[in-house]
């Protein structure tokens, strides 16, 4: 099959091979180049791919097309051998978005992409990017698995923070800058992820042990204009080496194995020559069907598949297929070189990365810290401010500060996805800085934890059962249906209290209910805490306090109850294994945080907030890959509760947010101002002191709408968002995000571009000229708007300018869509003027009659302003 009974060892020999190889002197590579063409930097990239291939065997090239996992390539999560006898790196993948993920240490953790776009700055994306390949070649890869460039169709996807935003246009240019500049001189692919329309968790890749994936139902013009253009963009203006196919299925197929999806539109349409590769483990589920699809290399491969019930797609079984004629040798041909063409477009042959060796190397630079800050300065969105910012100008001499989250649990970064998960990593608190920043001015900071944080509470323990502890009955299926397997005692509810013979009867799976009684030791208000892999509802008295809808990943849900000490009740909690992926790890453990151990928690918040002139309350929200909100879009806990109690006792209050995308806000009239900073990375502290007392300016902008109500949203039915028997059907077509509030006429909490500043901006002297021939090249500038903006306030700041277009009624477009942005530096009344050239392109509706792109003539209005809800200047232009 081309595979060595020990691939990893295999693999350590070849780098160390490869490595020695390097280390030689210049003319040895020299001659090395006149025996090996495709070493000789004089040729073309795509003559030395060539000549590479030419000297390959096919049994080699057969290997290639399938990942070669196992536990010793972990710097690799995704992991093809050197080639040492032809002087050839191997390829090393690695996640993520949003830094150097898969627990590699000594790296630096971003903040999350949603963050970084809401700067609306392309050129602070492309040094992010750059940074981001930087990093993950000094830790061995050279396949980024970044960026994830999915519409945020939800604020309840747990992926949001991960992505970018609900706009194509925005996601667009993002996808562009940041592409580009991962691949542009680190000499690493960008792998754009996940193609297509991958919106959600729930159901992704479906139950065990069937894992029937759900299916995004989506017509196709609403792909073509708001789920695609994003990869479309990345492709043919970043040249994106790689794309990854989704684990969803696209209206009935899965995503890995749809050849309109992957060979009609990205490989014909869009000329896209690299390689198409899987989402991890369940993305791919045949091996002719995704071979003929377009699939070109199946991930991880190896024991872990296996586990799961899955062989490797494009080992064996693709051999079989080759055998029998179902699979061509051209086709496998066409893998091989698909993989390997971006290698050596982006210089990954002559400067190669080291691959395995990498692991232990240093990442992190100051340089790239200083990066991660200024995005937070740039991004963080100041959403309301009603006068108490910036502070230290003279009126506070207290200020006290709330929260766990400005402390010790300080919430940076998903916990996976797009995560970096790095023991060496030193976050900066927030309450460290302002008291720092606070002293220059002689103002005194007070702190109260106020909530004890997000993260897992201690196991409950065996004591508050009382002498009968627990029963837990086993079910052999996900839904405690049919006869109980077995009934045992238990002492607590941990993930590892099943008997071990249940837990390895995989592919056979299993649900459990543990019952009981609690009994409380003290009065007071009780947080409990669900953590771990699968699905799980705990119940007191009848009453659901605490759901994790199913999980794929060891995170966090919480819930609170209000007890009685001495006044037992019954508890129960359901747990089902099947959405678990982490092998091993089956199980959710109960945790508690009891009244006793904090009982002065709300009373020293109220004192403190009530000794204090203003009162900065930090919280946060606990979102990943693998489970989208079970909460709608509450906060954890009582937080929201946390933050009335201290509003209603505090001066004034300002509200600083750390959540995954936009969330309600039951006590916005109560505050007098809020900040969104999303998950804001290891250097959040002293980005946002800066912020608070006015050492930087605020110009985030908002890239997703926050909804006034859970029911205002353009997702708002289960049938859409996560779907109904395993489909997710997208009713609301093109009126994704703000598209929606403007066409059903409904105001949201905050618009989509809108961001404040402590300083006021003006804009004017809008003009458009045209220039549109429907025959010209459709890149070419049809049509160009300028207009004026003036820094009318106090202080230096930044504003984004946006330019928003309304189409003809005839073209059936929602009111207007966003087409330009610029981001303009002004001093105290600076005027600048912004230029917005706009193509054929962008003018552009997918017709299904004519199927392509076309241009309704008629009259387009053109939109200036700071947000889609605060437009400044309009002007209608006749277009024919």
């Amino acid at each position: 099959m081309g595979y060595s009974p020990d691939p990893a060892a295999r693999g350590r020999a070849a780098w160390t091979i490869l490595l020695l190889l390097l280390s030689t002197s210049i003319p040895t590579l020299a001659a090395a180049a006149e025996t090996h063409p495709w070493l000789n930097t004089s040729y073309t990239p795509e003559h030395r791919l060539h000549s590479f291939l030419s000297a390959l065997t096919f049994e080699e090239k057969l290997a290639m097309v399938q990942g070669n996992k196992s536990a010793e390539t972990n710097a690799c999560i995704g992991y093809i051998p050197p080639i040492p006898h032809l002087n050839m790196p191997g390829i090393c993948m690695g996640d993520g978005p949003e830094g150097v993920g898969n627990n590699l240490a000594n790296v630096t953790t971003f903040p999350s992409p949603i963050l970084t776009v809401s700067t609306w700055d392309t050129t602070l994306n492309e040094a992010f990017g750059d940074a981001l390949g930087a990093e993950h070649k000094a830790k061995g890869r050279n396949v980024v698995l970044a960026p994830t460039i999915n519409i945020i169709r939800s604020s309840l996807w747990g992926r949001a923070a991960e992505s970018m935003s609900e706009d194509p246009y925005l996601t667009s240019r993002m996808a562009v800058a940041v592409t580009k500049s991962i691949q542009d001189g680190n000499n690493v692919i960008a792998c754009v992820k996940h193609f297509a329309a991958y919106n959600q968790e729930t159901n992704r890749f479906g139950l065990a042990p069937e894992f029937d994936a759900v299916s995004a139902v989506v017509d196709e013009r609403v792909l073509r204009e708001v789920y695609f253009p994003a990869f479309k963009a990345a492709i043919q203006e970043a040249g994106a080496g790689s794309v990854m196919c989704a684990y969803n299925k696209l209206n009935g197929q899965h995503a890995c194995e749809n050849s309109w999806l992957l060979s009609d539109v990205l490989k014909e349409q869009w000329g896209f020559d690299g390689f198409v590769v899987t989402d991890w483990y369940f993305a791919q589920r045949s091996t002719v069907r995704a071979a003929l699809a377009g699939l070109d290399n199946s991930q991880p491969g190896g024991d872990w598949m296996e586990w799961y019930g899955f062989p490797d797609f494009f080992g064996g079984l693709l051999e079989d297929a080759l055998g029998n004629g179902s699979v061509s040798v051209s086709r496998v041909e066409d893998m091989v070189e698909r993989l390997w063409r971006p290698v050596f477009r982006v210089g990954g042959v002559d400067r190669p990365s080291s691959g395995l060796a990498g692991i232990d190397s240093v990442a992190r630079t100051q340089e790239h810290l200083d990066l991660a800050q200024t995005i937070v300065e740039e991004g963080a969105v100041l959403l309301k401010n009603e006068g108490v910012l910036p502070l230290g100008l003279g009126e506070e001499k207290v200020i006290a500060v709330f929260g766990a989250d400005a402390a010790d649990q300080a919430a940076v970064t998903e916990l996976h996805g797009g995560f970096v998960l790095d023991t060496t990593m030193v976050v900066q608190k927030p309450l460290d800085f302002i008291r720092a920043r606070a002293q220059q001015d002689n103002i005194t900071v007070l702190y109260s934890e106020a909530y004890p944080g997000t993260n897992a509470f201690p196991t409950i323990p065996s004591s508050m059962f009382g002498p009968e502890g627990l029963n837990v009955t086993y079910w052999t299926t996900t839904d405690f249906s049919g006869a109980p397997n077995r009934t045992v005692h238990a002492d607590n509810i941990t993930s590892q209290s099943y008997p071990p013979d249940i837990g390895a009867v995989w592919p056979d799976v299993f649900s459990s209910r543990y019952e009981g009684t609690f009994h409380p030791n003290a009065s007071g208000r009780y947080h409990f805490s669900l953590s771990g892999n699968g699905g799980g509802s705990l119940y007191l008295g009848g009453r659901l306090v605490a759901d994790m809808a199913g999980s794929n990943f060891g995170v966090v849900v919480q819930g609170v109850a209000d007890l009685e000490s001495g006044t037992a009740i019954p508890i129960r909690f359901d747990y089902s294994m099947g959405y678990s992926v982490d092998p091993g790890t089956y199980g959710i453990t109960v945790g508690v945080n009891i009244p006793a151990q904090n009982p002065s928690l709300y009373e020293h918040a109220v004192a403190t907030a009530q000794s204090a002139d203003v009162s900065i309350v930090f919280v946060n929200d606990a979102h990943t890959e693998g489970l989208d909100s079970s909460l709608g879009l509450r906060l954890p806990g009582d937080q929201d509760e946390v933050i009335s109690l201290i509003a209603q006792h505090s001066k004034k209050t300002i509200v600083v947010l750390n959540t995954n995308a936009a969330i309600l806000m039951p006590w916005l009239d109560n505050v007098d101002a809020v900040i969104e900073m999303f998950y804001p990375g290891q250097q959040v502290g002293s980005a946002t002191a800066r912020l608070l007392f006015g050492d930087v300016n605020f110009s985030g902008k908002l890239p997703i709408t926050f909804p006034a109500a859970s029911e205002e949203s353009p997702t708002a039915s289960v049938a859409q968002f996560p779907g109904v028997n395993l489909t997710a059907t997208y009713s609301e077509g093109l009126y994704v995000g703000y598209k929606w509030y403007d066409e059903f006429d409904v105001t949201p909490l905050f618009a989509f571009g809108h961001g404040l500043s402590y300083t006021g901006f003006a804009i004017g002297d809008l003009s458009v000229y045209s220039d549109l021939d429907l025959r010209s090249d459709s890149t070419q500038v049809a049509v160009t708007v300028t207009a004026s903006v003036t820094n009318t306030g106090p202080v230096f700041g930044k504003e984004v300018v946006q330019l928003y277009v309304r189409f003809p009624e005839a073209a059936d477009e929602p009111p207007k869509l966003l087409r330009g942005f610029e981001k303009v530096a002004l001093d105290v009344n600076e005027t600048a003027t912004v230029r917005f050239d706009l193509s054929q392109e962008d003018l552009s509706i997918w017709s299904t009659e004519v199927g392509g792109w076309t241009v309704v003539p008629g009259v387009y209005g053109f939109l200036v302003g700071s947000s889609s809800r605060d437009i400044k200047r309009q002007m209608n232009v006749w277009l024919r």
